[in-house]
């Protein structure tokens, strides 16, 4: 299989033109059938997390709309993930694009074709800034001052990460969660898997759970007596 061609700022900007304040590709040439001068360049394709991301591919070498918009902003092609700052990857205008803090770890195929991939701290960090707003720095500083328990229980987080049995799985125990008021957003504090889906199950419902609380004291006391 021919190696895949990393094209130039140069190459593309031959046949493409991108509008910052838009975010829209257009082709300058036809490049094909489907890809004729003036049209709007790229097609949206759906990814694992359900939204829609703009591919455009040229010479048959596809490429993320996001990266190549940066290529066209700074002339260089991103050595790390670029991320929509509203998260809605339908806003590729030039404001709404952020480049990734930590370099991403560069893979390249057998068939030539390079691509990038967050460690696991920098998948943490990213996923708690989507989620939470907060940094991997700030969830460790709140992991310390709980001393790694759950700040209901008082006990480590004991439940497995999903996947498959290997003989590292003892080292897939899940972090402790992120709380958060649903209503409000704000961060409470971490929790244990259980005790988050205990929450979760009674929808933050704090009469709820006293009452179940004074069901499990009053079966107690009548199985003691």
């Amino acid at each position: 299989m021919a190696k895949a061609v990393d094209f130039t700022y140069e190459d593309l900007a031959k046949v493409l033109d991108y509008d910052p304040l838009t975010g829209e590709f257009t082709w300058k040439v036809s490049v094909s059938s489907r890809a004729l001068a003036g049209g709007l360049a790229g097609v949206r394709q759906r990814m694992q997390n359900g939204k829609d991301y703009l591919s455009i591919t040229y010479r048959g070498r596809k490429m993320s709309g996001a990266q190549v918009a940066w290529l066209f902003l700074t002339k260089e092609w991103p050595d790390r993930s670029v991320f929509f700052i509203d998260e809605n990857p339908d806003n590729l205008r030039a404001p709404n694009l952020k480049i990734a803090e930590h370099k991403a770890i560069r893979i390249t195929g057998k068939d030539g074709k390079t691509s990038y991939k967050m460690n696991t701290e920098q998948a943490r960090h990213y996923g708690l800034a989507r989620s939470y707003g907060i940094s991997y720095t700030e969830y460790a500083e709140m992991h310390a001052r709980q001393g790694g328990v759950c700040a209901i229980c008082g006990l480590k987080e004991t439940s497995k990460l999903p996947g498959r049995k290997t003989k590292d799985s003892d080292s897939r125990t899940r972090d402790l969660s992120v709380d958060h008021d649903h209503a409000t957003g704000a961060i409470r504090n971490l929790l244990c898997n259980s005790c988050n889906h205990i929450l979760g199950e009674a929808k933050d419902n704090s009469k709820v759970l006293r009452a179940a609380a004074d069901y499990l004291d009053r079966h107690s006391q009548k199985e003691a007596a």
